[in-house]
């Protein structure tokens, strides 16, 4: 099973947080780099997926 998780785009850190005061996107911080913006990376991660 995948599961999506979002990553800075500058530090690829996990560490985000996600600001809904922007008035048409979704503001995005970064706790690690200080990144701040509407553009983050969406990664897919596989977790504990059974064998095939």
């Amino acid at each position: 099973m995948t599961r999506k998780i979002l990553r800075c785009p500058v530090c690829r850190s996990t560490d985000i947080y996600r600001d809904a005061r922007g008035l048409y996107a979704t503001l995005y911080h970064c706790k690690q780099c200080g990144y701040q913006g509407a553009f983050i990376l969406e990664c897919e991660e596989e977790g504990d997926a059974p064998p095939a």
